[in-house]
Order: C-alpha cells, then sequence, then structure tokens
C-alpha cells in the first residue's frame, strides 16, 4: 500500500516525486567498470585462444577419453576445450577487484 506508493513516487494523488532511496542508474560506468569490461574481453578471448590450440593439439596427438577408449579423439577434445572455456570465462573479476 502507502510504501508501494512511495517507492512508485506516487503521494496520495499529490504532486509525483520520484522517492531518493532508489539508485540513479543512468549513470555512465566508472572508469574502474570500464577496464574491467576491457580486461574481462581480453581474458575472455585469450580463453577462447587457448582452448582453440588445445583442441587441435588434443586431435594431432589422437588424446582420446580414457574411459572409452573406442571414442574419437575431436570428441573428447571438444568436450576439454568447452569445459576449459566454461572456466575461464571471467564473470567473478568485478568480485575480486571489490
Amino acid at each position: 500500500g502507502r510504501i508501494a506508493q512511495l517507492i512508485a513516487g506516487e503521494d496520495g494523488g499529490k504532486t509525483k516525486k520520484k522517492c531518493g532511496c532508489l539508485p540513479d542508474t543512468s549513470a555512465n560506468a566508472t572508469p574502474l567498470q570500464q577496464n574491467l569490461e576491457k580486461l574481462g574481453g581480453r581474458i575472455g578471448v585469450l580463453a577462447i585462444v587457448v582452448c582453440i590450440v588445445i583442441f587441435i593439439i588434443g586431435v594431432a596427438l589422437d588424446r582420446t577419453d580414457p574411459a572409452n577408449p573406442g571414442s574419437p579423439a575431436w570428441l573428447y577434445m571438444i568436450l576439454i576445450s568447452v569445459t576449459l572455456a566454461v572456466a575461464a570465462i571471467p564473470e567473478g573479476i568485478p568480485l575480486c577487484v571489490t
């Protein structure tokens, strides 16, 4: 009721005011956020390049799944490469910095 009206900026039919308790999200990113975005992008690209190199080397060396030696090497190396890419994508960089 009353709390929702205050948050929405409604004051019982009177003039509408914005609630000062909500943060302003229209501001541009800070320099730290911009640098973290660049760093995250660079790490992501580097991780993908490393995964491609590992895939190529693994297929060239005919690395097969130790648990299933009859499976093709390319399938095992795709699984390894995707696993490494998912692990290397930097989602927690802002948490580490702050």
